[in-house]
Parts: C-alpha cells; structure tokens; sequence
C-alpha cells in the first residue's frame, strides 16, 4: 500500500467526528467549527422560572435566628444580588441594626438570604419592612428625576436640530 493512499483520508479525532456529527458535517471535512455550541434547548429552564413564583410559593419567608437575640433570616425567593445589596445597605443605615449581611446559597438559583440583628427596641421584620418602603420611596425620586432630566435633554436637543436646521 502506498503513502498517498494513507494520505488520501484526513484524520479526525473522535472529538471533532462528534461535533460535526451533530453539527450535520460529515467526518471527511477536516476540521469542526471553532465556536461550536451543543444546543441546549431540552435542558434550559423557562425564563419565567427565575422571577415568577409558583403557586403557593412565598416571596418572603422569615425564620428567627436562636443563636443571637434579635436576629432573624429572610429568605427571598426570585430575587438576586440587586434587591439583597440594596436592602443590606439600607439596613446598615437604620439607627437600631447592629448587623445587616446577605449571602446567595447558589448562583444558578435567583435566592437569597438575609440576616438582620437589631438592638431590641424594633423586630428585625419592621426594620426588614421599613427598609424596603424606603427603598421604594426612594426609587420613585429616582425616577422621576431621571424622567425629568430625560425629556429636558430630549427638550434640548430638539431645540439645537431646529436651530441647526434654521441657519
């Protein structure tokens, strides 16, 4: 047998006979494609999943820590790190907390836990309660300002394209 006809048949590792398997390419094409992706459309979750709640399913569960006095854990289902960072450090500002943390258990799961410790004089569920009407109130002042400073840009720029246009 001569080398040409060893020649004649590119190798393929079984890796890349895999892909362009299932990327539909026969064996005999010589290599797969660099930034081949295996679809995953059986096992991703619906989008829905990470902020819907199921029936029954509690956005807010409270568990009283008996480890330290005045402390509790809150567990808040389809949320992630915005809510959580924005509470803790709203917490951390409220005259009778003492500590304030959350943690996220898992980062593929949109959960996180909270832990407030309060100096006794409020529940760590009221200072957990005022902390997100002030963030609300606060989010509100955000928004109105920034629709504000928005359509007085937008006032703006329509003002200098007329001017422009009138030279």
């Amino acid at each position: 047998m001569s080398d040409h006809h060893l020649r004649a048949a590119p190798l393929v590792t079984t890796t890349q006979a895999i892909a362009n398997e299932l990327a539909g390419r026969h064996t005999s094409e010589r290599r797969a494609p660099r930034h081949w992706r295996v679809p995953l459309d059986d096992d991703r979750p619906d989008v829905y999943e990470a902020i819907l709640l199921a029936p029954g399913e509690n956005k807010i569960d409270v568990e009283i820590d008996t480890r330290m006095p005045n402390a509790a854990i809150f567990t808040f289902h389809k949320e992630d790190h915005t809510l959580a960072n924005l509470l803790r450090s709203r917490l951390i500002k409220t005259p009778h907390v003492i500590f304030a943390a959350y943690k996220v258990p898992h980062p593929l799961t949109p959960n996180f836990l909270l832990r407030v410790q309060t100096d006794g004089e409020v529940t760590p569920r009221e200072v957990v309660i005022n902390a997100c009407h002030a963030l609300i109130k606060d989010l509100g002042i955000l928004s109105r300002e920034f629709t504000k400073e928005y359509e007085l840009r937008k006032a703006a720029n329509a003002a200098n394209l007329q001017q422009q246009n009138a030279e």
